[in-house]
């Protein structure tokens, strides 16, 4: 499996007067809260704007907290401040076991005597800011509210500073369409038509991108354009709203088979929410989308349908990883709302949400209590083969519902007042038989493993949540499972013996300590041959971890705890031998115990992204890591490393793109004169003794950006001398 860092088309689909006016309103001299707001019909661009506004440098450095949160038509008040807390780097987990008055405090003491800017996406009347005017305060220090709209809120009586965007013109249409097909200019034979196709699209820019999608992978031909040109003119009608659904058709319409089902399947995902890319990957996989191939791995292949669609401008990128590569998507409303109609039609999924029966009554008879059990006197039975429940916890499970030819059930709970509250979902084993996916990451399904899962032998892909202490062996039973997610609430789960049986895993995940019953350890060499993905297996020095890794042969990502080994005894507590996993990629792994043993450092030889956490080693051993050929992200974090000095050594860390120093006891950073000749990004984060990033970093060719957050002045002040002297364009950001 290769870890490609795919090629994305960033063009800029708003125009340069609204960026300049709109940073122009946050970052001028008024010291009142200000409420700005960017209004505009569907698809002209509202979000576009409002995210390079947001992330445009100017704007970073005028702001000490900026915090994004979608609202959308339906949304909780929780749910918004909870997304709007994460932002702050230094809150705990703990934040999701507040109550919401708890949460409101919490947001107005954060963001207290702070000069902040808020961004509230896709607002639809004036409740929402109503629901959390309370936690902002206004200290007269310059904060401002950022809200997109399709209708004028003052409307809604909320009294705004409104910003209303207009349309593209027919030549700024044309000038984006040709840019994102051409990247240049246009043939000359395809200029008129190609004006024509600009013009229907009416000035909106989600109209100009996705039918520049569909026509840079058709044929650069005068009659394949005249016939897309056509069919445009017998779809729309005169007014703006029609021709951006009939183009967004006319891009589905011309997908390939193998791509519609993927682009339908993301549809039934939250609205305005990230998705993340690992869960409907190995969705599709599970699916059946994704077939197999001699040249490529199926994640592999699943990542080139992504790009594909992300090309045709019908998947956005909201989030990448250090790699480069995308970690998180958003698909438009219209959009959305275009993939729901079309799953209908052709009875390819079904969302159901409180608006359906028989969950519209529910909210009214009980109140919206957690509590009160009412159940519908006749439980619903569905017919599709995929079902995506958007749903209270409580309403999910009263209800009972059955599909006796369901294929896929996945439930996205809706926020309830007791999230932890455990649930009894033996009833899906009975009322859903032929399973192949069963995704109930949202719902705390108690303390035991539920009854009956065993039985559901054809599934694919199992995703749970609960406060469990252990895997029953009966697992084993799921002989054709591939993915295996766990969410525990618990401090460890145990894994029984039987797990080594599970030859089809490819994925297996739990976000807590993982403990293996060792009993029947692995049999041979190659128990798991096929696992590619594995967290957070706990592990010591010794012969059961050695037994352990003997059969993980084709293991390419692994996220792992070391714990100090009960043997005192100088052998005994040495730094894990994981030289064994030849295949890996990917490396993060914590340490908890005393410091280790000084001895030799091994890593995988095909290494290209590790976190290392807690060791304590010497700064002389990261030369182990500086040898390692094809590693591309390094993060060192929480005293990983330990001594006031790193002394950098010439021809180390060659390929090495994104580094991460975070909360190391570094003073002093010494380069050779040609360090980290490929880094691009560089983060540092809580070294309070460090003075000075070396001087040598101004003249790293590809050096793109130097985050600096919770540092000394003396570092602050050696990255702005870098600035002056570095390469053009590099991006200082400094919290």
């Amino acid at each position: 499996m290769q870890a490609r860092t795919p090629k994305i088309d960033e063009t800029v689909v708003c125009l340069g007067d609204q960026m300049k006016d709109t940073i122009d309103r946050l970052t001028r001299r008024s010291l009142e809260l200000d409420i700005i707001s960017i209004i505009g019909m569907p698809g002209i661009g509202k979000t576009t704007l409002a995210r390079k506004v947001y992330n445009d440098l100017r704007v970073e450095r005028c702001f000490y907290f900026r915090a994004w949160c979608s609202v959308s038509q339906e949304y909780h008040k929780r749910d918004l401040l909870l997304e709007i807390l994460s932002n702050d780097t230094g809150l705990k987990d703990g934040i999701h076991q507040m109550n919401d008055e708890d949460l409101e405090m919490k947001l107005y003491q954060c963001l207290k005597n702070r000069k902040y800017l808020i961004v509230m996406d896709d607002v639809w009347d004036a409740t929402a800011w109503r629901e959390l005017q309370r936690a902002f305060p206004n200290d007269k220090n310059g904060s401002r509210i950022l809200m997109t709209s399709r209708v004028s809120l003052e409307e809604a009586e909320l009294k705004t500073n409104p910003y209303s965007l207009r349309p593209f013109s027919n030549d700024e249409s044309w000038k984006l369409l040709q840019m994102k097909i051409f990247h240049g200019d246009c043939p000359e034979e395809l200029l008129e038509v190609g004006k024509e196709i600009a013009e229907k699209c009416k000035g909106l820019p989600l109209a100009i991108v996705a039918i520049a999608g569909l026509l840079e992978r058709a044929e650069k031909k005068l009659k394949v354009w005249k016939t897309i040109a056509e069919s445009l003119s017998s779809r729309i009608v005169d007014d703006r709203q029609t021709p951006c659904m009939e183009i967004l058709l006319l891009s589905y319409e011309h997908l390939p088979d193998h791509l519609k089902a993927c682009f339908l399947y993301i549809g039934a995902f939250l609205e305005d929410r990230d998705i993340p890319v690992r869960k409907f990957i190995r969705l599709w996989i599970a699916e059946g989308f994704i077939q197999k191939s001699k040249l490529e791995g199926l994640e592999d292949l699943a990542e080139d349908y992504l790009m594909d669609l992300i090309g045709r401008s019908l998947v956005t990128v909201s989030r990448k990883r250090t790699t480069g590569q995308v970690k998180a998507c958003r698909i438009h409303d219209l959009l959305r709302q275009m993939c729901l109609s079309k799953a209908k039609e052709e009875n390819f999924l079904q969302l159901i949400t409180r608006y359906d029966e028989p969950y519209t009554v529910f909210d009214d008879v009980d109140g919206g209590s957690d509590f009160y059990e009412y159940r519908p006197p006749n439980p619903v039975t569905y017919e599709k083969h995929r079902l995506f429940f958007n749903l209270k916890r409580k309403h999910f499970v009263n209800s009972s519902p059955s599909g006796p030819q369901t294929r896929s059930l996945i439930l996205f709970a809706t926020t309830d007042t007791n999230r932890r509250r455990p649930y009894d979902i033996s009833f899906i084993s009975h009322h859903f038989k032929l399973l192949r996916v069963l995704d109930l990451e949202s719902i705390n399904i108690g303390m035991s493993f539920p009854k009956g899962i065993e039985l559901l032998i054809q599934l694919s892909y199992l995703a749970v949540s609960g406060d469990l202490e252990s895997i029953p062996p009966s697992i084993a039973n799921l002989w054709k499972l591939e993915t295996f997610i766990v969410k525990g609430l618990t401090d460890k789960i145990l894994l029984p013996s039987t797990i080594w049986c599970m030859t089809s895993l490819r994925h297996l995940h739990v976000n807590n300590q993982v403990v293996f019953d060792l009993e029947d350890g692995p049999e041979s060499s190659s128990a798991l041959a096929n696992l590619v993905s594995l967290s957070s297996p706990s592990f010591s020095y010794g012969k059961d971890t050695e037994k352990i890794l003997s059969g993980l042969s084709n293991l390419h990502k692994l996220k792992c705890i070391f714990k100090e080994s009960w043997d005192s005894s100088e052998n005994c507590n040495q730094f894990p031998g994981l030289e064994l996993l030849t295949e890996l990629e990917s490396l993060k792994i914590f340490y908890l115990g005393k410091a280790l043993h000084p001895g030799e450092l091994s890593f995988p030889v095909n290494l290209k992204k590790l976190t290392l956490s807690n060791f304590r080693l010497p700064w002389d051993r990261i030369s182990a890591i500086g040898g390692l050929e094809q590693l591309e992200v390094l993060n060192l974090v929480s005293r990983a490393f330990e001594g006031s000095e790193w002394e950098m050594n010439e021809g180390e860390f060659l390929k090495l793109k994104f580094l991460k120093l975070d909360s190391l006891n570094i003073a002093r950073w010494t380069a050779s004169a040609e360090p980290l000749p490929n880094l691009e990004h560089l983060a540092l984060r809580n070294c309070k003794d460090l003075e000075e990033v070396p001087f040598e970093f101004a003249d790293i060719p590809n050096l793109q950006k130097i985050e600096v957050q919770f540092c000394g002045q003396s570092t602050e002040e050696s990255v702005r001398k870098i600035e002056e002297e570095g390469i053009e364009g590099l991006k200082i950001v400094i919290h």
